[in-house]
């Protein structure tokens, strides 16, 4: 190596802690990519980026926790020091339990410090695989078996946290799980558990006792995508995807070791484990773990605006439903000064709304965008520029994005700036594939191009704008229609506190549009009044939905994402027990029940419940009145009795 290639590494190590990338257009990135990667000399493994930051500033603060929000009086905090320590601990039990680095340890945790030593320490001996504890126990069980786990660590016993009780429930179900670890929480009652904190101190926590020596690409983890049908997918990370997706997305964020950012999305979800806390852990920053809930515990709603004022908090990492909840919070007499900005993803986000958030909190929401496949995050806008609102931003920085137009399972061309198409990306942060083979048919384009599924394009500023995903788009009559056409006009009416739109199969225009409402607590603004305004405030006719459904709240998922396909199969139920009700002419069938499901590929379908004491001629009467109301129907249905 020659001394100026030394002198190019020694300055790029450097690089890792110096300002970020001051972005405000893309010729900034572009500038920025004329250093290839690989003179960046970026660590080898999440392990040594985060030794990193250990070495630069071992006493400062890398996380802070509280177990309420209404009690940070008592807040504790980990420094970068005793972290980096309590990973390598973490590494060493897991090798003195006979794990190595081929072997998977499933992870069940929520918002907690131990979280972060059962992570790190887990891909720097084996591989990590964090799982929604959430999820069915029998969900958890087949992912856990599906992923090969041979030790799983669980956090808990905790009364406000569901996974301790689900893996004891699935424990006897896994007899390749070797070892249970338990992280955290109360004291276990259950034989032959490991207890990690109370272990943590008989192991080294400076160097790896295996000698391991982790490469780039090494598989560091496997995370299961947010899917909500059926057992989701397992997606394979690389230790030089994680390293590279915190180093690009810390340079573009232009984090700042003396940054402290807000984490309260789940354990389980790329954007809290790699985008909230590897990012800032890796820029030498510090993270507000929100409690063992999260943006779920209603102690930190109440109290966010005291969590920024007692931590000085200067990014908060929200989904658009928190958003939406705090413009419901009072300021009060806190100062929130420290707040510089808020990002945002996951989902779209209502124009309106983020227009609220920057009048009310003096901060800009910077969007983002990122897939479990792209290693958390691929677009994001500038900190230093213009944040467009709407727009997922400028691609990250050595991974190409662009919008396509395609036929069948190939690339025809790219899109002009302006014209929608499909969104593909490719780089150092988009994973190689599935665990099983199966699931990687079909997700590539020629030349490494990874399908995204959704639609989008770039302007000719080279921010990118999502129109929708591919499968939520609205067919009416041959008229594509954006769902969130619908959505932000009905969100700028004062009274909506949330809204949805979704299509349901038509005979005769293939979908219709329907709008799921709800309204801010308290109001109670009449239906009727709501459908005028939607007339008024849509600008295509084709989209005003067919039907308005008022609603508590809107579905969504543990990190934000609205459940369109709860929808879907809600709308798809009303409509057909409306058309039962049309064929029955005032004699009301005897439907116990229409339970939809989801099935996948297959799509919707409904399951007609009727009473098993029915004769065979009440049976063939009700299935003639049955056939007749669901002649046009496109959705897939039958009939049980029970």
């Amino acid at each position: 190596m020659t001394q100026a290639a030394i002198e190019a590494a020694a300055r790029a190590r450097r690089d890792l802690y110096q300002p970020g990338l001051r972005v405000a257009t893309l010729g900034d990135i572009e500038r920025f990519e004329q250093t290839p990667l690989p003179a960046r000399d970026l660590p080898a493994s999440t392990y040594d980026l985060l030794r990193l930051a250990r070495d630069r500033a071992p006493d400062a603060p890398a996380l802070h926790h509280f177990a309420s929000g209404d009690e940070l009086e008592r807040a504790t905090t980990v420094s970068h020091g005793q972290l980096f320590g309590r990973i390598t601990q973490t590494a060493n039990l897991l090798h003195a339990l006979g794990l190595g680095p081929a072997d998977v340890i499933g992870i069940l945790m929520p918002v907690a410090p131990e979280s972060q030593y059962a992570l790190w320490g887990s891909e720097a001996a084996g591989i990590a695989c964090p799982v929604n504890w959430m999820l069915e126990p029998e969900i958890i069980r087949t992912l856990l078996a599906n992923a090969g786990a041979k030790a799983v660590i669980v956090y808990g016993p905790d009364p406000d946290i569901e996974a301790w009780n689900k893996a004891m429930l699935i424990r006897r179900e896994l007899p390749g799980v070797r070892h249970w670890i338990k992280a955290g929480g109360g004291p276990a009652s259950e034989d032959g558990v490991v207890d990690l904190l109370a272990e943590l101190p008989r192991f080294g926590a400076e160097t790896l006792d295996s000698g391991r020596r982790i490469a780039p690409g090494d598989t560091a983890s496997m995370f299961h995508t947010g899917g909500t049908t059926g057992t989701p997918k397992l997606a394979l990370h690389t230790h030089g995807n994680e390293v590279f997706m915190a180093w690009a997305s810390g340079m573009q964020y232009d984090v700042q070791p003396t940054d402290v950012r807000v984490c309260g999305v789940p354990m389980f979800h790329v954007t809290g484990v790699l985008t909230n806390c590897l990012m800032p852990l890796a820029r030498g920053a510090s993270v507000v773990m929100l409690t063992s809930g999260g943006w779920r515990d209603p102690s930190v709603i109440r109290n966010i605006w005291r969590i920024i004022e007692r931590f000085r908090v200067t990014t908060l990492s929200m989904v658009p439903a928190v958003v939406n909840m705090l413009l419901n919070i009072p300021l009060e007499d806190t100062d929130i000064g420290s707040l510089q900005a808020a990002t945002c993803g996951t989902a779209p986000l209502s124009t309106a709304i983020a227009e609220a958030f920057g009048r009310k909190t003096g901060s800009v929401i910077l969007e983002g965008y990122g897939l479990t496949e792209g290693t958390a995050l691929s677009a994001c806008n500038p900190r230093h520029g213009e944040a467009r609102t709407g727009s997922i931003g400028f691609r990250m920085a050595y991974q190409q994005m662009k919008a396509v137009k395609v036929a069948g399972r190939r690339i025809v061309r790219d899109c002009e700036p302006g014209e929608p198409g499909v969104v593909v990306v490719r780089g150092p942060n988009v994973f190689a594939g599935y665990l099983d083979p199966a699931h990687n048919r079909d997700i590539w384009f020629d030349g490494g191009w990874f399908n995204t599924g959704d639609l989008g394009y770039m302007d000719a500023q080279g921010y990118f704008w999502l129109t929708g995903r591919a499968k939520d788009l609205i067919i009416r009559g041959g008229n594509n229609i954006d769902p969130r056409m619908i959505e932000e006009a009905l969100y700028r009416h004062p009274a909506v506190f949330d809204a949805a739109a979704v299509g349901i199969p038509d005979a005769h225009a293939g979908e219709l549009p329907v709008a799921y409402i709800a309204l801010k607590p308290g109001s109670d603004y009449p239906l009727g009044r709501l459908r005028h305004y939607a007339y008024e405030a849509i600008p295509e006719r084709a989209a005003v939905p067919k039907q308005f459904y008022l609603v508590d709240a809107i579905p969504k998922t543990a990190v934000g994402k609205i459940q369109k396909n709860v929808l879907r199969g809600d709308a798809i139920r009303r409509a057909q027990q409306q058309m039962l009700a049309d064929a029955a002419a005032g004699a009301p069938l005897p439907v116990r029940d229409i339970r939809v499901e989801d099935r996948g590929d297959l799509g919707l379908a409904s399951t007609l419940v009727l009473p098993a004491a029915m004769s065979e001629a009440e049976r063939a009467a009700a299935m003639a009145t049955i056939e007749t109301a669901f002649a046009t129907l496109t959705t897939r249905y039958s009939v049980v009795y029970e």
